[in-house]
Formats: structure tokens, C-alpha cells, sequence
């Protein structure tokens, strides 16, 4: 008697708030509750019972309205006039956010019978079974197999399961869990497994569920976040939301709702907004004081939005790699979009080749990464600590990202798709790349000159100047050059960017840059660097075909790969159109200063 008080006393606080009361009496289950499922494999018999009636090996079930769970009782008895298997056994569906067993649920339910024949708690998410309380062995090996079950779940989430024998007089403890994997309920339901020879072995009767549905103190989620050109924007949210006030803003300004249409669950809003969203542009959007049906406010409620376009290979390309890294800093590559294309870099990854010509596993670019148009991107595997280290302005875009690290000495770069079947851009790299004046390439970046030439010319590259430690990931190259459009001049037909160039790695006219206008193509010239005596210094190009405008550039290094010393120079050029016999020369003089 002692016992049965105190169960009677353990039992009392969950007896304040009814949910469920079944017993059948009013000899169905189509009203007052309404069960649904696989009606026909169920009957009421004579008995006010609820009994199974499948005509075939089956898994039958039936589910009601419940959402009971915290601070809740669950109690069911059962009866099966068959001894207990992995292939006959019955289930009470505690917790579900289904009415249906077929294609998973999330909850838990109570087993009772299985291959070791026992009352065991599980937790089901999707289609994965989890026992969380696991039964006494052999509890269910009698025949006919008469028990109650009863489950309670406290505040802190914490199981209690119990059975009892219609021999016995007190509920035997079975264990105890704690689990809050599932946090909601929608139905209660009841299910048999038979053989085609038990399809009427099972009973069902005195069902009782008492609880509350849990405190939503959880904050909602903002799942996903189109647009429908120009104006339109479409939000879905975890769950059931307040759309009665909130304000919207874009790019931290308030911005009107022109309509808006809200599902009927309430977790999907589509809005049409006074802003016209333009192509190669970034928008933040916000939603201020949107709360979900408990008044839990939304906390990351921003997201980016970009009308991002399809890249194609050349679209984004190697500007700059920092291939040994200083002491004090780390290596990175950087990025250059030189399409008119705002582009989504996500899932883009950077890799190098192997010696057999096949990938490496490579970095992938995750999360929202946008490259607007003209503009750079540094990947480093610690962007605050390269910020620093090279002085970057404030604006620089260094992002930090998975990195595998790069060969101090040569390797290929590669820009390709997660799936590698499309290379955007590949460049390989040498330190002998770097300027004369460069003993030690340790620390020192490989700056791309021009951004639409080639990458692969590795005359467009060069050392990047002393003025931000020799790189400058995330902002404008100390060697950046534009190629101009050329006017043709009748008498000019080659010309100097500059009269003088001093090639001390400043980052100021450290390369002489020689420019060029034809009156056609198919060209071919020869390019000497001549000592104001007339001696050779450099041969610059033999037999080099022309566009019809373009440049070249000499870095100051003469032919033994030692810079140049200061003085006047000639450019001698010959240039020659071998299907028309056509020939030209031109000299241009030049100052190799060291300023």
C-alpha cells in the first residue's frame, strides 16, 4: 500500500489539464476523438474494445489529435493473444508530428514485444530509430500478454516509463531518459505489426493523455530568403510567425510594402516592396519586430540578397598569391572579377594540380561570398591577422576560409567548380617570377599587372612593392595597370606610358611600360634594349606577334637577369608584316632612374 501512494502521489501534478480520454464506449472511433489512419485494419468489438481485424501481415495504425508533452502522462492498455516478436508487437505514438508512420515522423513512441521481448522508449527522427529507454528482457513473454503502460514526461524533459501485468497490482519501473530531440506534438496514434495468422490478436483500451504543449521560448528561424524580379521578395520561416507588425528595411533604410500574401500555416510571406532591385548589387535585408505566434522575436534577421549572374571561365581570375608566407603572416590567394557580373563565389573551389595533372582536394568557398564587378577578393586561412600585418585600408575584402597551404617554390593554381569539370582560371607560379631585386621571394606577394591580360603570361606579373609589406591582398595591386584604348598616331605608332621608370619595387613606375597602335594586324616584331653606345642589354622579344594595339614591358633586368644600371636605354624596335614585306623600326629612348 505504501508503494501505490506514493505512485499516487508521483502521478498527481500531471492530472491537471485533460488531453485525451478513450475507452471505446461509445462503440467507434470515428467522433469524439476522430481517429484517422488505416481505418479498416481496425473494428470496435463487441467488448467496447479496440481490436486489430488486417486480413494480411500488416503494420496498422491509427492516430489522433494530441499535443501533450510537457509536464504529461501517457497511459494505454493492450492486450495480444499471441506470443511477442520482431514480427508481432504493438507501439503507443506518445509525441508525433504525423498522423502517418510510412514516410518517418519525428516523436517518440513505446514498443511492447520486438526480439527480446520487453516495454522499451524510443525517439524516432525522419525514419531513424533511437531506444532511449531500454526494457526489461522477456517482461512481454507470456501469452495472452495483458499490460498497461505508462510513460510521464517532466518540464525538463526527462521520460519515466513504467508497465504493469494485469497480475500484478503496482506499475513496475521499466527506466528513465532525458530527451528533448523533439519539442512538439501534433497526435497520439496506436499501431500493431502482425503475421498473416494474428491479424486479430490485438487489444486496445483505457487510453489516457494529460500535458501541455511545451513553452515556446525558442526563437524562430528565417529558412530561406528569393526574389521575384524586380520587386518581390519571398521569406520562409521555421515556424508559424506574427506578420501583424514588423518593418521592413533595406540596406538599413525603411522601405514600404506595397501587398503582401501569407500562407495558411503563417511560415511563408511573399512581399512586393517599393525598391526595384538592380542587377550587380548587394542588398541587406532586414526584418525589424517579426516574432513567431509566442512572441519569440527573430534573431538573425538579416540576409543578403544579390542578383547574382552566371559565371563563366575568365569571369573571376587569379590577381594575387602569396605563396611563402612572411613570418609574422600568413599566405592567401586573391580574386579579381573582371566581368561587368556581380557574381556568387560561393561553392567555388580553389585548388592546385597534382604532378600527374589531376586535382588536389583543394578549399571550398562557403557561405554568401559575393565579387562585385572590377573588384578583389583575398582567401587567407587567418584574414585578421593579413589585414594587419599589410596595413590594409578599411574596405580591403579578406574573408577566412579553409586553406591547404601552397608550395614555396611552384605549383599550379586552380579556380574550378565543386564538381571540377570547369575551370574558371588556372596559373602557375614561380618564384623565379618574382623582380631581380628580390634575394629572398619569403613574404613577398606575386602581383598580376593587368587584369585583363592572360594569367598565364608570366610577364604580367611581378613582385608587389614594399609600401604594404610586399602584398596586398584585398585591395587594389601595387602594380595594377589599365590597358587604354590607343589613338594611332600617323608618325607614333609606338610610344612610352612614362619617359622614365625606376624599377626599385615601390610600387611606382617600377615597370617601363612600351605601348603600341597599328594600322593592321600580322605584324611581328623584334625588341632590343640598346645602352645609349648602342650595346645590347636585353632582348625583349624575337619574332613576337602583334595585335593591332597593345603593350609590352620591361622590368629593367638585363639579359644575365641583373637589374639594369641607371642610365638612358633605347628601345629598338623592328617590326615587320611578312605578307605584304612590309618593314619598320623605331627607336625610343628611356631613363632607368632610381628616382
Amino acid at each position: 500500500m505504501k508503494n501505490s501512494m506514493l505512485f499516487f502521489l508521483f502521478f498527481t501534478p500531471f492530472f491537471c489539464f485533460a488531453q485525451l480520454s478513450e475507452s471505446f464506449s461509445d462503440g467507434n472511433f470515428t467522433h469524439d476523438p476522430v481517429w484517422t489512419g488505416i481505418t479498416t485494419n481496425f473494428i470496435v468489438n463487441a467488448e467496447n474494445k479496440l481490436q486489430s481485424v488486417a486480413t494480411a501481415a500488416s503494420a496498422s495504425y491509427l492516430f489522433t489529435s494530441s499535443q501533450a508533452i510537457e509536464n504529461a502522462s501517457w497511459e494505454c492498455s493492450f492486450k495480444i493473444d499471441y506470443p511477442t516478436s520482431s514480427s508481432n508487437y504493438v507501439c503507443m505514438y506518445l509525441i508525433s508530428d504525423k498522423q502517418s508512420i510510412e514516410n518517418g515522423f519525428n516523436g517518440y513512441f513505446v514498443q511492447v514485444g520486438g526480439s527480446n521481448d520487453e516495454v522499451s522508449l524510443y525517439l524516432q527522427e525522419g525514419m531513424q530509430k533511437i531506444k532511449i529507454i531500454d526494457g526489461i528482457d522477456k517482461r512481454t513473454d507470456v501469452k495472452p500478454l495483458d499490460i498497461s503502460i505508462k510513460v510521464t514526461r517532466d518540464s525538463l524533459a526527462v521520460f519515466h516509463l513504467y508497465s504493469r501485468l494485469s497480475t500484478e497490482n503496482d506499475y513496475r519501473y521499466e527506466g528513465t531518459a532525458q530527451n528533448s530531440k523533439v519539442l512538439k506534438s501534433n497526435y497520439f496514434g496506436l499501431m500493431y505489426s502482425n503475421t498473416s495468422l494474428t491479424g486479430n490478436c490485438y487489444f486496445f483500451d483505457n487510453i489516457n493523455v494529460v500535458g501541455t504543449k511545451v513553452t515556446d521560448r525558442l526563437p524562430p528561424e528565417w529558412l530561406s530568403l528569393q526574389t521575384k524580379y524586380p520587386d518581390t521578395l519571398s521569406c520562409v520561416f521555421s515556424e508559424a510567425m506574427n506578420f501583424g507588425r514588423f518593418e521592413l528595411k533595406i540596406n538599413d533604410l525603411p522601405a514600404r510594402v506595397l501587398s503582401q500574401e501569407i500562407n495558411p500555416e503563417m511560415t511563408q510571406i511573399e512581399l512586393i516592396t517599393e525598391i526595384s532591385f538592380e542587377k550587380s548589387k548587394v542588398y541587406q535585408i532586414t526584418f525589424e519586430g517579426l516574432s513567431d505566434l509566442a512572441g519569440n522575436v527573430l534573431n538573425d534577421n538579416t540576409k543578403t540578397y544579390a542578383c547574382t549572374e552566371v559565371m563563366f571561365p575568365g569571369d573571376v581570375v587569379f590577381n594575387e598569391v602569396m605563396f611563402h608566407q612572411p613570418d609574422s603572416s600568413f599566405e592567401y590567394i586573391e580574386l579579381y572579377n573582371r566581368s561587368d557580373k556581380l557574381i556568387d563565389l560561393s561553392g567555388i573551389v580553389y585548388t592546385t594540380l597534382r604532378a600527374d595533372g589531376s586535382f588536389n582536394y583543394g578549399n571550398k568557398i562557403s557561405g554568401e561570398v559575393f565579387i562585385l564587378p572590377h573588384s578583389c577578393i583575398a582567401f587567407t586561412s587567418n584574414a585578421e591577422c593579413v589585414k594587419k600585418y599589410h596595413e590594409c585600408p578599411e574596405e580591403a575584402d579578406v574573408i577566412q576560409s579553409e586553406w591547404s597551404s601552397l608550395n614555396n617554390t611552384s605549383a599550379t593554381l586552380v579556380l574550378t567548380n565543386i564538381g571540377k569539370d570547369t575551370v574558371y582560371d588556372e596559373f602557375t607560379y614561380n618564384a623565379s617570377m618574382h623582380h631581380v631585386l628580390i634575394n629572398n621571394p619569403k613574404g613577398v606577394a606575386l602581383e598580376r599587372i593587368y587584369p585583363d591580360l592572360s594569367t598565364q603570361d608570366i610577364t604580367n606579373w611581378h613582385s608587389a612593392a614594399y609600401s604594404h609589406h610586399y602584398g596586398t591582398p584585398g585591395f587594389k595591386n601595387s602594380q595594377y595597370r589599365e590597358i587604354d584604348t590607343l589613338h594611332v598616331e600617323e608618325q607614333k605608332m609606338f610610344f612610352l606610358e612614362k619617359e622614365a621608370f625606376s624599377p626599385d619595387n615601390d610600387g611606382i613606375d617600377d615597370i617601363c611600360v612600351l605601348k603600341y597602335g597599328l594600322e593592321e594586324e600580322g605584324y611581328v616584331a623584334n625588341i632590343l634594349i640598346l645602352s645609349a653606345t648602342g650595346e645590347r642589354v636585353f632582348s625583349f622579344a624575337n619574332n613576337l606577334l602583334l595585335a593591332s594595339e597593345g603593350q609590352v614591358y620591361w622590368d629593367g633586368r638585363n639579359n644575365h637577369g641583373k637589374l639594369a644600371n641607371i642610365g638612358i636605354y633605347v628601345i629598338f624596335v623592328e617590326i615587320i608584316q611578312p605578307l605584304q614585306g612590309k618593314r619598320k623600326q623605331f627607336r625610343i629612348p628611356v631613363v632607368l632612374s632610381s628616382r
